[in-house]
C-alpha cells in the first residue's frame, strides 16, 4: 500500500477557545492516541488534500510527520474519526490512532462492483447493492483499498454473499459469511388499475333518478287547471 505523508506540529494549546484560534490560522487541531502514545497536534488545512484523495478513508494508512524534541520521523496511523462544522461542514477536528506494522488490524474496506451483470443487459433485471463495505483483520501493510466484486456472470435470481468475496493471501474478511452483498432480482411490473364495469355509470344514474323524482312532484298542468 502506499505510504501517504502529512506534516504535522505538535500543540501546547487545549480547550475550545484555543481550538478556534487555531482554526482562524487555517490549523486544524488533531490528537493521537493508542500504542503507547497521546499526543496533541495541529494540521495545517492544505494537508486535507492528502485525506480528501482517499475520501477520508479508514482504511489508509498514514505517516504523520512530526518535529518533536529529539526526534522526528512518521508515526503510523489510520484516521480513526473526524468532526465537521456543522453549519460550513468543513473539518475542524481529526482523531488518528497509531498502529503497529507488525500487528494486525482491524478496518472496514469498501466493496465495489466491476462489469455489467447478464440477467440485467440480457433479462433486464435489476442489480441490488446490499453491503457497501465489510470488516477486513490483516496488518497495516495488507489492508486492501476495496474489494472487487465481479458481477458479469449474475442472472436474474442470483446473489453473492460475504463468502464468496475474493481477497489477498493475509487478508481475513470478519463480516458474516452469509451476509449479501449483490442480488440479482426481476422487475416487479405494478398491474394498471382497471374500473369495474358500471362504476363511471352510476353517478348519472342517480341523478337521473333524481331529477324523475322532481319531474314526479312537480305538478302537470292538466292538475292545475282543475
Amino acid at each position: 500500500m502506499e505510504e501517504v505523508k502529512i506534516k504535522a506540529l505538535v500543540r501546547e494549546e487545549r480547550g475550545t477557545l484555543r481550538s478556534r484560534v487555531l482554526r482562524r490560522e487555517d490549523l486544524i487541531p488533531a490528537v493521537v492516541y493508542g500504542k503507547g502514545e497521546n499526543l496533541l497536534l495541529k494540521i495545517s488545512r492544505k494537508e486535507l488534500k492528502y485525506l480528501r484523495q482517499h475520501h477520508f478513508s479508514e482504511n489508509v494508512i498514514f505517516s504523520l510527520e512530526v518535529d518533536r524534541e529529539g526526534e522526528s520521523g512518521g508515526i503510523p496511523v489510520l484516521l480513526k474519526d473526524y468532526q465537521l462544522d456543522p453549519l460550513t461542514e468543513k473539518i475542524i477536528h481529526l482523531d488518528f490512532i497509531k498502529v503497529s506494522m507488525e500487528e494486525k488490524v482491524s478496518v472496514e474496506v469498501p466493496v465495489e462492483i466491476k462489469g455489467e451483470a447478464k440477467g440485467v443487459k440480457e433479462g433486464g433485471g435489476v442489480l441490488e447493492h446490499s453491503l457497501w463495505q465489510v470488516k477486513v483483520e490483516c496488518l497495516p501493510k495488507d489492508i486492501p483499498e476495496s474489494i472487487i466484486v465481479d458481477v458479469s456472470d449474475l442472472e436474474i435470481g442470483d446473489s453473492l454473499h460475504v463468502e464468496d468475496l475474493k481477497v489477498a493471501d493475509g487478508v481475513k474478511v470478519i463480516t458474516g459469511a452469509k451476509d449479501v452483498v449483490v442480488a440479482l432480482t426481476a422487475v416487479v411490473e405494478e398491474e394498471a388499475e382497471t374500473e369495474e364495469p358500471g362504476e363511471t355509470a352510476g353517478e348519472p344514474e342517480v341523478i337521473k333518478e333524481k331529477k324523475d323524482k322532481g319531474e314526479e312532484q312537480k305538478p302537470s298542468s292538466e292538475s292545475k287547471a282543475k
